[in-house]
């Protein structure tokens, strides 16, 4: 078995192997100096001792992969006739010699390069993906053998049991997820010369889940209970239901982001939990207050006029929180189980809080707001996505559409009308 991130593994002699990058690559390949002992400590402490004879050295080759340290990458000017592919050792072909990089180097090397490049919450998913899905899979494996076949075989798998606690199938949804993480991986090494082409594989298919909205009859119990506790959190569920703010955009609303002069609502970050990424023994997940999740969705929205007063008579502080009343923002996880029971005292079914987004779309739509005001106010990035993900015709909407329909019988009276 290997040790993850530490190019060191166990070879089938039964022999240790470390390996340290030894300068740029060569004819598409990494240059690596290897480092062998009967013992995992001694094959660590020989590498050790290499890369410390490197701190002298003043300027690291380029080559990859550029996101490990540099103490690795200067191998090549420290000792050049030790490197893989290099003029010096260009007649000792032993099959050592010519190993390629493994995938889990380069997934290493791609996620430390993403780091500083995306989100957070994005990091985070992506590091999940590789640590628990990509690397137990293909970790140990050259990247130049990670072709059609196998990855196939893996998503098939993933498919059938591939829930990292129990075994369970996995969603088309979290497979595309990682299928897509995966190819990200095999297009930076073939942006890195490690591999000539992507490998194909099958596609995956994500079905559109059915979204449900609140009935009218349900929006007025929610509303009606809503100004019948007339608390700080049943405010917030009144304002998704006028503005379609996002659950982690209100869990960190507050009163400094309104303009009541001018009547507005500004959206400029948002809330979520991922994995804690830092070690140690704390707590597996954490909360971030960050960017919202795309530029478009940081926002300016207007409040209908009609609710201003009600909400300008209720604000608190500029620094306070508008679900909390304080200056602690509140948890999504914390909201999602208070909403859930809000609905139970609104004597409603169960609904995802998102329902409330939905639900906003959709009475903009059925009363005749602009689709592209409706579009912005929301934070996509085009018109097509609201029409596709964000508007569902009631019922009422789809009869009185439908029946100005004419119809063989309508046709027939206008016929003998006009006789």
């Amino acid at each position: 078995m290997g040790r993850r991130g530490e190019n060191i593994r166990k070879r089938t002699d039964g022999r240790w192997e470390a390996r340290a990058v030894c300068g740029p690559p060569m004819d598409g390949k990494t240059n690596y100096k290897y480092f062998y002992s009967s013992s995992y400590q001694g094959a660590k402490d020989r590498k050790k001792e290499f890369l410390l004879s490197l701190e002298a050295v003043p300027k690291p080759a380029q080559g990859f992969p550029e996101s490990l340290p540099s103490t690795e990458s200067a191998a090549k000017e420290a000792a050049p006739d030790t490197c893989i592919n290099s003029p010096a050792s260009a007649g000792n072909t032993s099959e050592d010699q010519k190993s390629p990089p493994l995938f889990s180097d380069v997934a290493n090397a791609w996620l430390a390069a993403k780091r500083l490049s995306v989100k957070k919450s994005t990091y985070a998913s992506y590091s999940f993906m590789v640590e628990k899905h990509l690397l137990p899979e293909f970790g140990n494996l050259a990247i130049k053998d990670v072709g059609t076949n196998r990855i196939d075989a893996f998503l098939l798998d993933k498919k059938a049991h591939g829930g990292i606690r129990g075994g369970e199938p996995l969603s088309e949804k979290t497979i595309s997820e990682i299928k897509g993480t995966l190819n990200r991986v095999l297009r930076y090494a073939k942006s890195h010369n490690i591999i000539e082409t992507v490998p194909e594989s099958m596609p995956v298919s994500v079905k559109q889940t059915p979204i449900e909205i609140l009935t009218k009859q349900e929006q007025e119990s929610i509303e009606a209970e809503a100004l019948s506790e007339d608390t700080h959190f049943s405010l917030g569920v009144l304002l998704c239901l006028n503005t379609g703010i996002r659950e982690g955009e209100l869990c960190c609303l507050q009163w400094g982001d309104f303009d009541w002069d001018a009547e507005t609502l500004s959206i400029n970050k948002t809330v979520y939990r991922i994995a804690n990424k830092d070690g140690g023994t704390g707590p597996r997940t954490r909360v971030v207050v960050d960017r919202p999740k795309t530029l478009c969705s940081i926002r300016t929205i207007p409040l209908p006029s009609e609710i201003v007063p009600f909400l300008r008579e209720r604000a608190g502080a500029a620094s306070e929180y508008v679900v909390t009343g304080t200056r602690k923002f509140m948890e999504p996880r914390v909201c999602r189980d208070r909403y859930a029971r809000f609905e139970r005292r609104a004597g409603v079914a169960h609904h995802h809080f998102h329902n409330l987004r939905h639900t906003y779309a959709t009475n903009c739509v059925e009363d005749g707001v602009n689709t592209k005001v409706l579009s912005e106010n929301l934070g996509h990035s085009s018109v097509n996505i609201t029409l596709q993900l964000y508007v569902h015709p009631s019922m009422g909407t789809k009869k009185a559409e439908v029946n100005k329909l004419k119809t063989f019988l309508n046709r027939g009276r206008n016929e003998k009308g006009s006789c």
